[in-house]
């Protein structure tokens, strides 16, 4: 049996669909049974949580002998005490709950903002962790800093970092992606420079190999595909696709920087819940080379990404297409 957590968002889902596929027994830990149904009609089980109740996900992990971590706040703008919460301390309460039984592979789903956005190529996984004080990157630190610390304890426990996820289902590289086109808004000087872009599948197929693979214990591997598509490669493609204008102006990294520390400022200081327009963790993600190198998981573990960029974003605008929230217009 395998637990996994964050079942019901974007990779999350890949994941649990890729187990089922597989005939793998899948609890799936999710705080909305509703949105993981129809996955359930797929054979994994839905079991109703969170990473807040350490009596809970004791009680999810028995009978499992292997845990995929995919839940996260995986987001540019928010609270810092949601972050910690989710990134930090929940990572912690679930390694505490696994300390009582025994576990086959503990797969923890880090990400490359632990990097701190370095703007460089040949990135690879001995590259020092950067804490730049931003909310996601941070706490994403931490949570994975908590992970070794479990390794050193014995946990036979493996650290995945994903580059930027695109691919059907995505909100963030998807209908956010296509409302931030509709808008009219610049975009960020940045070259067209390597993004970083792993689709969703390739992501799902490391994590999968990362799971049974003797090499991969105590390591981790930057999922990245290959190519060095920018992101000016990707917003065309979604114009091109959903018969959009791509932006006529855009503006240098470091000013569109400032604008996104004034807005973070203006939104903490008014207590405003709403994503500003811009932030300085997408100005950083947008605006930076993503040179990471996915070499490692090449070489240990015989690892290669089976789908290319053109075919994962024409999945991907296929799916764009069909949702009536994004033909319409609507913003979700």
């Amino acid at each position: 049996m395998i637990l996994l957590t964050g079942a019901s968002g974007f990779l999350g889902s890949h994941v649990s669909q890729a187990l089922a596929a597989r005939g793998e027994q899948v609890k799936m830990l999710v705080r909305r049974p509703e949105r993981a149904q129809w996955l359930e009609g797929r054979g994994a089980q839905c079991v109703t949580g969170d990473l807040s109740s350490a009596a809970g996900l004791a009680a999810a992990l028995k009978g499992c002998r292997c845990v995929i971590h995919c839940a996260a706040l995986a987001s540019d703008w928010g609270a810092w005490k949601d972050f910690r919460e989710a990134n930090d301390d929940g990572v912690g309460r679930l390694l505490k709950a696994c300390e009582a039984i025994s576990l086959d592979r503990f797969v923890h789903i880090s990400t490359t903002d632990v990097y701190g956005y370095p703007d460089r190529d040949g990135l690879d996984e001995t590259t020092p962790l950067r804490d730049r004080g931003l909310p996601y990157n941070s706490t994403k630190i931490s949570g994975e800093q908590r992970v070794w610390a479990a390794l050193e304890a014995g946990l036979a426990a493996t650290i995945i970092r994903p580059g930027s996820i695109y691919g059907p289902r995505s909100v963030t590289l998807g209908r956010e992606i296509v409302d931030y086109l509709r808008s009219g808004a610049p975009l960020i000087r940045s070259g067209r420079v390597n993004a970083g872009f792993v689709y969703v599948e390739n992501c799902v197929d490391l994590i999968l190999l990362a799971m049974t693979h003797p090499a991969a214990v105590g390591a981790a591997f930057n999922s990245i595909d290959e190519g060095d598509q920018s992101w000016h490669d990707y917003f065309e493609a979604i114009c091109r696709a959903l018969d959009l204008r791509m932006p006529r102006w855009s503006v240098p990294r470091a000013a569109a920087y400032s604008v996104g520390w004034l807005m973070e400022l203006y939104g903490r200081t008014t207590g405003r819940t709403l994503r500003p327009l811009v932030t300085r963790t997408a100005v950083e993600i947008v605006g930076t080379r993503q040179g990471f190198s996915a070499a490692r998981a090449r070489q240990r573990l015989g690892f290669s990404p089976t789908i290319g960029f053109e075919e994962g974003i024409g999945r991907t605008t296929r799916w764009l297409r069909s949702q009536p929230a994004v033909v319409g217009g609507g913003t979700r």
